[in-house]
């Protein structure tokens, strides 16, 4: 396991996002809405920058960068819970003209997470979702990052 994934104590809650995940991926999807939902590997918050740095599958990211690159994602949703100082949330992405959706659960530790906010040059945080295997990048912004 490494230092970013969560511990064993709150693992059971990393499940339990992931499921929800699922279950809010479908209920897009009986409304009609294609949705790609994204299994992250790792999530750090970045020492240097302004937001997350989220690895996932190189298949999951190949999708992600065909779909960004033809959708506009003008909103977005961020759920969210804590356990034990680590912050679990899901993130919905949203192409309403579209009807696109991106689901990506993350974590974070909350003190990290404060102290990235504290740091924000103009108030935007960014999620970076990469592949492991190159350095191509898709970023998204929230204007919001009191959310997380």
């Amino acid at each position: 396991m490494s230092e970013n994934e969560p511990n064993e104590h709150v693992a059971g809650h990393w499940e339990a996002v992931v499921d929800d995940m699922e279950a809010t991926a479908a209920g897009y999807r009986d409304a009609g809405v294609s949705v790609l939902e994204l299994h992250p590997g790792d999530v750090t918050v970045l020492d240097e920058g302004n937001g997350l740095d989220v690895l996932v599958p190189g298949d999951e990211f190949e999708e992600l960068e065909t779909l960004a690159s033809e959708a506009t994602f003008d909103s977005y949703e961020v759920y969210r819970a804590e356990e034990s100082g680590t912050v679990f949330a899901l993130i919905v992405l949203e192409d309403a003209a579209g009807e696109r959706a991106v689901c990506c659960p993350i974590h974070y530790d909350r003190d990290e997470i404060e102290r990235l906010k504290r740091r924000l040059d103009d108030g935007v945080l960014y999620t970076h979702i990469r592949p492991l295997a190159d350095d191509r990048v898709v970023a998204f912004s929230y204007e919001d990052p009191d959310l997380f």
